[in-house]
C-alpha cells in the first residue's frame, strides 16, 4: 500500500494540489474576471473559482498515470481498485471541503467549484483510457468552451454549459454526478482491461 501511494505521488503531487485548490477557491470565492466571448457581446464575467478545479483534475490524472510497470504487472494487489478508490476519495474530499467552506464563508461559488470539480474529473477520466495523461485537455477545453460560447445571455447559460450554471441548477448537479460516476467506472474498466500502460 505504501509503495502504491508513493508511486502514485499522492503525498507529493495530489495533496499539495488539493490544498492549493482549497486555498485559491476560498480566496477567490465570488471574484470574477471579464473575458471575451463569442456568444455574448458584453458582460462576460467569469468566476475565478471556475478555473481552480483544474488543479485537482490535473494532479489526479498525473497521479493515476504515474506507474511502476514491472511491479504492477507482477504484483498481487488489485491496483485498478486502489486507483478507483483514489479517484473516488479525491472527489469526495473536494465535495466535503467545498461544502464546508461554502457554508462557513457563505459563498455559493465555493460549493459550485466542488460541483465543477466533480464534473471535470469525470470528463478527464472518461478520456483517460484512450488519451492517458493528455486527457487533462478535455476539462481545460470544456472550461474555455463554456467561457466562449456557453452563454445565452450575460446571465444565462445553455443547458450543456454545466460549469457555468449557478449552484441551484438541478441540470448541472445531475450532470456533474453522472459524469463523475461514469468517468470513475469507465476508467476502472479500461484500467482493468488494459493493465499497465507504457
Amino acid at each position: 500500500m505504501i509503495w502504491w501511494l508513493k508511486t502514485r505521488l499522492a503525498h507529493t503531487v495530489l495533496a499539495p494540489c488539493l490544498a492549493a485548490f482549497v486555498l485559491l477557491t476560498f480566496l477567490f470565492q465570488d471574484g470574477t474576471v471579464v473575458l471575451p466571448a463569442i456568444s455574448v457581446t458584453a458582460g462576460n464575467s467569469v468566476l475565478l473559482a471556475g478555473f481552480t478545479p483544474l488543479l485537482v483534475v490535473g494532479a489526479l490524472v498525473q497521479c493515476l498515470d504515474s506507474r511502476l510497470e514491472a511491479a504492477e504487472a507482477t504484483g498481487t494487489r488489485r491496483v485498478a481498485r486502489l486507483d478507483t478508490a483514489l479517484a473516488a476519495g479525491t472527489v469526495a474530499a473536494v465535495m466535503a471541503l467545498t461544502a464546508a467552506g461554502g457554508l462557513l464563508l457563505d459563498s455559493p461559488a465555493v460549493v459550485s467549484a466542488g460541483r465543477n470539480t466533480l464534473f471535470l474529473t469525470g470528463l478527464a477520466l472518461c478520456g483517460r483510457g484512450w488519451m492517458g495523461r493528455s486527457s487533462i485537455v478535455l476539462p481545460t477545453a470544456w472550461i474555455f468552451l463554456v467561457v466562449l460560447v456557453g452563454h445565452r445571455t450575460a446571465d444565462d447559460f445553455f443547458p450543456w454549459a454545466v460549469t457555468g450554471h449557478a449552484l441551484h441548477s438541478p441540470v448541472a448537479a445531475v450532470a456533474a454526478g453522472t459524469c463523475a460516476l461514469l468517468g470513475i467506472a469507465l476508467d476502472h474498466v479500461m484500467t482493468t482491461r488494459q493493465g499497465p500502460r507504457p
